[in-house]
C-alpha cells in the first residue's frame, strides 16, 4: 500500500496546537565539546552536545485549577532536569506532563483509532470521499461507515481527522496543572538541560616571517552552533569550555525528524570586544556583552578573545621520536638493514602567560597558522589545541617540513662473542633545502635492551627519556648535516637474548 502525504486542515492543527506568550527573557549557559556531531546532525531525542537553558515567563492563569504550557521546546530537551517554578508564593504546581511532538501518520492513524474519520481515495481521475468511526490502522484502513456497514481501504489518498487524539501534540509540549489562589498574569522561572547545541574555539595565528625565532598575531572566536530545533533569538550566552559528565539513559525517545535541513552560517562577529573570563566551577565561562540571536540550523560566530599581537614563538623542526614508555623485554640482537626516511615535522610552540602578551585560559578549538609573506599569507598547517591553563606552553604540530628531509641508516654493528653485550653506530643525515639555516630537533631511540651508554658521537646529545637520546642539530642552508654516533648495551648473564 502505497501511503500519500498527510492532508490535515490547518484550521485542525492551530486548534491542536498550544498557543503561548512568548518568553520575556531567555539566557543560555553552552558548554563547549561535541561541535562536529552537533553540526552533522539533525534535531532528534538524543542529540550530543548541552546547554542549560533559563527562561522567565510570563502567563494568564485562572483562579483555582487550571493549566499552562510551553511548546517552543528542543527535541533533545532532558525532561528529567525540568525546574519551573512559580514567583508567586501560594501558587502550586501539581503536576507536570511532557508531550511528544506529533513525527508521522502512522503514529496519528493509530491514535486517531475510534474516532470519526473523512478518508479520499482515488479510482481513476475521480475521488471518491468516505466517512465513518475508524477501527483499524494497518495494512489499509478500516471504517464504520455511518450506516453501519464496514469498509476496508486497501490504499488512499488522504485522510481528515476531526480533533487531534489525546496524547499528541503538534510541537513538544510540556504541560503545568496548577492551582492559583488569584487570576491574573504571573511570572514562572523555567530551567532545563537540552542537547543539540555546541560550540568550539576557533583561533588564527599568523608569524611574522619564515624564522624559528619571532613575533606572532593571534586571535580567537567562538563557533556557536544550534540544531535543536528551535530559534533562540536575542539570547543572554554564557560560553563554558568544559564538558561535564552526563547520565541521560532517562531522556524520553521519540522518532527523529527526518526533514533535511541546510544550515546557515553568520560568519561576521557578533561583538567588538571578547567576553571578560570567569571561573564555573571546574571550568571558565566566557559570558557575551550583548545579547545574539542563534536561529535553528545555523552557525553563528562570535568574539571570544581580543587579538593579541607580538608574542613570542619558537618554529621547532623535529626528526625521529621518542621511545616513550616503551621497555624491551629481551636484548634486541638483530641488525638493522637498509636505510630509513624520517620524517621531519614542524611544531609551533609559545607561552601562555602575561609576559608574552597572553595570559587568558585558552578553549579547546582548532588554530589555523599562516605565515605573513608580502602578497597573501601562506597556511602552514592546522592543530587541535586542547584546553590550556595560564602558565602553559602550547605546542601545536603544523606537518611536514617540504624543505627538510632526514635519513637513518646502521652502519656498523657487533654482538659481543659472550652474547653480553653489543655495539652499534647509528648515522643519520639532514639535509636543508631552505634558503635559511634551521635546526633540527633530532630524537633517537635507543631500543635494544635497557642498559646503555653512547660510545661516542658527531653532536652533543641529551637523555630524553629512558630509552631515548635528542640532539639539536643545526643545519646550514642548501646543505646536508651527518649526525654520527655508536652505542653500547649490555645485560647480565641471567638475561639472554
Amino acid at each position: 500500500m502505497r501511503h500519500h502525504m498527510l492532508s490535515l486542515s490547518l484550521a485542525l492543527a492551530m486548534t491542536a496546537m498550544t498557543t503561548n506568550a512568548a518568553a520575556d527573557t531567555t539566557s543560555i549557559t553552552l558548554y563547549s565539546g561535541n561541535f562536529d556531531a552537533v553540526s552533522q546532525s539533525y534535531p532528534s531525542s538524543h542529540m550530543p552536545g548541552l546547554a542549560q537553558i533559563s527562561q522567565s515567563l510570563t502567563r494568564e492563569v485562572p483562579r483555582g485549577s487550571g493549566e499552562i504550557s510551553l511548546d517552543r521546546l528542543p527535541m533533545a530537551i532532558d525532561v528529567g532536569s525540568v525546574q519551573f517554578v512559580p514567583a508567586t508564593t501560594g501558587l502550586r504546581i501539581a503536576s507536570q506532563r511532557y508531550d511528544f511532538a506529533l513525527v508521522g501518520q502512522d503514529q496519528l492513524l493509530q491514535q486517531a483509532i475510534g474516532q470519526r474519520v473523512v478518508v479520499e481515495q482515488a479510482a481513476g481521475g475521480d475521488t471518491r470521499r468516505f466517512a465513518g468511526t475508524l477501527l483499524s490502522a494497518g495494512n489499509g484502513l478500516t471504517l464504520v461507515q455511518d450506516d453501519g456497514r464496514v469498509r476496508v481501504l486497501a490504499s488512499y489518498s488522504s485522510f481528515e481527522l476531526e480533533s487531534m487524539p489525546a496524547g499528541l501534540s503538534a510541537r513538544p509540549t510540556l504541560r503545568w496543572r496548577i492551582d492559583s489562589p488569584r487570576a491574573g498574569r504571573e511570572n514562572f522561572q523555567i530551567d532545563y538541560a537540552t542537547g543539540g547545541m555546541a560550540w568550539q574555539a576557533e583561533y588564527q595565528v599568523r608569524l611574522d616571517g619564515p624564522a624559528q625565532n619571532g613575533r606572532m598575531a593571534l586571535s580567537g572566536a567562538a563557533q556557536v552552533v544550534n540544531r535543536s530545533g528551535i530559534d533562540f533569538p536575542d539570547t543572554s550566552l554564557t560560553l563554558v569550555a568544559g564538558s561535564p559528565n552526563q547520565a541521560r539513559a532517562a531522556t524520553p525517545r521519540g522518532a527523529p525528524v527526518v526533514a533535511s535541513m541546510m544550515m546557515k552560517s553568520v560568519v561576521a562577529d557578533a561583538y567588538e570586544a571578547a567576553p571578560e573570563v570567569e571561573e564555573s566551577g571546574e571550568y571558565h565561562a566566557y559570558p557575551l556583552r550583548q545579547p545574539v540571536d542563534l536561529p535553528n540550523g545555523s552557525v553563528q560566530r562570535v568574539s571570544l578573545l581580543d587579538p593579541v599581537s607580538g608574542a613570542g614563538f619558537v618554529r621547532r623542526y623535529e626528526a625521529g621520536s621518542p621511545a616513550g614508555y616503551y621497555r624491551p623485554a629481551r636484548p634486541q640482537v638483530h641488525p638493522n638493514q637498509g636505510e630509513e626516511i624520517l620524517a621531519v615535522t614542524t611544531t609551533l610552540e609559545f607561552s601562555n602567560d602575561r609576559g608574552n602578551g597572553l595570559g587568558v585560559p585558552l578553549p579547546a578549538g582548532r588554530v589555523r597558522v599562516f605565515q605573513a609573506g608580502s602578497g597573501s599569507d601562506a597556511l602552514l598547517g592546522e592543530a587541535w589545541l586542547g584546553h590550556v591553563p595560564v602558565g602553559q606552553k602550547v605546542l601545536l604540530g603544523l606537518g611536514d617540513a617540504f624543505d627538510l628531509t632526514a635519513k637513518r641508516k646502521h652502519t656498523a654493528f657487533k654482538l659481543a662473542d659472550d652474547r653480553l653485550s653489543l655495539t652499534e653506530t647509528v648515522e643519520v643525515t639532514l639535509s636543508n633545502a631552505k634558503s635559511q639555516p634551521a635546526t633540527v630537533r633530532l630524537h633517537e631511540p635507543l631500543t635494544r635492551w635497557q642498559d646503555w651508554d653512547v660510545l661516542e658521537s658527531s653532536q652533543t646529545w641529551e637523555k630524553s627519556d629512558a630509552q631515548s637520546i635528542v640532539f639539536d642539530v643545526l643545519v646550514p642552508p642548501g646543505k646536508d648535516t651527518v649526525v654520527r654516533y655508536t652505542v653500547r648495551y649490555r645485560w647480565p648473564n641471567d638475561v639472554r637474548p
